[in-house]
């Protein structure tokens, strides 16, 4: 979930920058992947020269890393003067050479706070008065009219199903209908938990009909981790409505930094025989020596890092796999988020995944689907 942060956090952007007079003087920010570099109207950097392929090449991003691929162009494609035969992850300072343009990757280190992302949001006009949203929410949350909706986490060893994660869904045209959408429009409103909490609890009354009681991953949103006693409210609610030894709470791993917290979280859902999972691991955060502290039992490594994973450099897998071994190595099973096609599949099997997810696999479906 993209959620409101009231925690200013360093996040790593990436931009290209002109490197040579030839390239003229401009900077470009790297802020959707794929980037595609060419000649075609639809490409997020045009560049005209007769050189330069129609789609040339095109740049994407795994987790903090980036890397560039060429797409079969005429002319190839070039980091640091060599002629890239394969994928290659980039770095700050390297020089990118396409036709007659030459630019440089430069890595920012921008801190991102509630205001700024506020400002950002792509909320249309009709959400901007939140006096009129707050009793359509309340009604809503009052009346507990969510569709719970739930998508397969499979195990790579026998493709059989291990749990669901569940998520909410609502159907309600008055209301944001994208689920990201609606809890920050909670979140200004102050009842994000409690939309939150109906999510889950919605979703594991629900979920007691899937097919083989299997797992039931449950979210969170990032600010009840600073509402600690209702989150563990919440959780013991759960506790009562649920199949014995049958639910997954998932944490953001940027959420989780607070060991002291976490352990009295961990001790807590242990005794509620509730399983621990982190969401939306990615390799270069450099936090698997915290994980060995208060290790979950599950690790979803972040969507960034999966899609596309089989045409990224071998340098990239090559991390991947050590990541995913330590994170095994301590006893956690690693599962590889947002996998959308067979290639990304083999890939991460390859890579020593246990466990995966995304719609390749199925898509969140609610339970009359799932049952017919």
């Amino acid at each position: 979930m993209a959620l409101i942060s009231n925690v200013a956090e360093p996040q790593i952007r990436w931009c290209l920058e002109a490197a040579s007079k030839t390239s003229g003087e401009w900077t470009v920010t790297i802020d959707s992947v794929p980037f595609f570099i060419g000649r075609e109207e639809d490409c997020n950097l045009k560049l005209i020269d007769k050189w330069i392929s129609r789609h040339h090449a095109e740049i994407r991003r795994s987790g903090d890393h980036i890397w560039i691929r060429d797409l079969g162009s005429t002319n190839g494609t070039f980091v640091n003067r060599k002629k890239i035969k394969q994928a290659e992850l980039l770095d700050s300072n390297d020089v990118i050479s396409i036709g007659k343009f030459e630019f440089c990757v430069k890595k920012i280190m921008a801190t991102v706070t509630m205001a700024e992302e506020t400002c950002a949001m792509d909320i249309t006009d009709q959400f901007q008065n939140m006096a009129l949203l707050e009793p359509k929410l309340q009604k809503l949350i009052r009346e507990r009219n969510v569709i719970p909706h739930f998508q397969p986490i499979l195990k790579f060893s026998d493709k059989s199903i291990l749990g669901y994660e569940v998520l909410g869904r609502i159907n309600d045209e008055e209301l944001p209908g994208n689920p990201a959408d609606l809890l920050d429009v909670a979140e200004w409103l102050g009842c994000a938990s409690d939309l939150s909490a109906l999510f889950r609890e919605a979703g594991v009354e629900t979920g007691r009909g899937l097919p083989g009681s299997p797992l039931l991953f449950v979210n969170t949103t990032p600010m009840e981790i600073y509402q600690m006693n209702l989150l563990l409210e919440s959780m013991e609610k759960l506790h009562d409505m649920a199949l014995p030894n049958n639910i997954v709470l998932e944490i953001n791993e940027k959420a989780a930094h607070d060991t002291n917290e976490m352990a009295r979280l961990r001790t807590s859902l242990e005794n509620l025989n509730i399983a621990l999972a982190f969401d939306d691991f990615g390799v270069g955060q450099t936090r698997l020596v915290e994980l060995a502290k208060v290790p979950p039992d599950y690790l979803k490594f972040d969507i960034s890092l999966v899609r596309g994973i089989h045409l990224a450099p071998k340098r990239l897998h090559q991390m991947v796999s050590t990541f995913v071994k330590a994170t095994k190595d301590l006893g956690i099973a690693a599962l590889a988020e947002g996998i959308e096609c067979l290639d990304e599949a083999e890939k991460c099997q390859e890579l020593g995944f246990d466990l995966a997810q995304g719609f390749f696999y199925g898509k969140p479906l609610p339970l009359t689907e799932i049952n017919s």
